[in-house]
């Protein structure tokens, strides 16, 4: 058996399951933010209150106006009935007409311009509810991508769990519990291969002697510097 051929495979391996394994945690970060959607729902739940807010102001003026309206029909009745001679009620009679009149202008210029805010509302608020139904519709969109993704993916990592499994039923005890070890110590990486006599880890040179030594299929050589596993293809 060539332990360092071994050992290099089944880093390979584990060096795919970490990439699977960051990527499948990146997908299931996306999946349950949905901070642009939340962003876009409150959007138009402030323009909601917004509407709503300018629509009782409009029915507040309206009210208002009614009222006065009322008071203003109700003057006239008496001011033109006939019933009522005195001139001075007659003349406290016609001031309040007047001044019914003029209340009355100013709440319809206040009620034109508060239809005028509604209509403007009411454009924002389904400007608004068209952005976050779009932002649900793209989310919906990408959450399926990666949906499919995640089952590739967890199919992929399967299969790559079953090789380890089967090449570590093939190595010493021992030498699984060595490389076990360097794989939490090492951030992952316990095998590093040789490139140009040069440990690929940590750039350190190897001598002619551990030149030598790497390439025998029964020993495994540990580089000097960061303590890894060597393998020389």
């Amino acid at each position: 058996m060539n332990l360092p051929f071994s050992l290099y495979r089944l880093q390979t391996i584990d060096t795919q399951r970490q990439k699977i394994t960051r990527r499948l945690t990146q997908i299931e970060a996306i999946l349950n933010a949905d901070e642009f959607v939340k962003a876009k729902l409150q959007q138009k739940q402030l323009a909601a209150e917004e509407l709503a807010g300018k629509q009782s102001q409009t029915n507040k003026i309206a009210a208002e106006t009614s009222e006065k309206r009322l008071k203003l029909e109700l003057n006239q009745v008496q001011l033109f009935g006939g019933k009522v001679r005195n001139p001075k009620e007659l003349q406290d009679l016609q001031a309040e007409s007047e001044a019914l009149k003029r209340t009355i202008q100013k709440l319809e210029d206040a009620h034109f311009q508060a239809l005028m805010e509604q209509e403007d509302a009411q454009k924002k608020l389904a400007e608004a509810e068209q952005a976050h139904q779009s932002a649900v519709n793209a989310k919906a969109t990408e959450n399926s991508l990666l949906a499919g993704e995640r089952g590739n993916l967890t199919v992929e990592m399967d299969n790559l769990n079953a090789q380890r499994e089967a090449l570590i039923q093939t190595l010493p005890a021992e030498i699984v519990s060595q490389y076990e070890s360097l794989l939490k110590t090492k951030g992952g990486k316990a095998v590093s291969a040789i490139e140009d006599d040069c440990c690929e880890a940590c750039g350190v040179e190897l001598s002619p002697r551990d030149m030598q030594a790497v390439r025998s299929p029964n020993t495994l050589l540990r580089c000097k510097t960061c303590g890894r596993i060597l393998y020389k293809a």
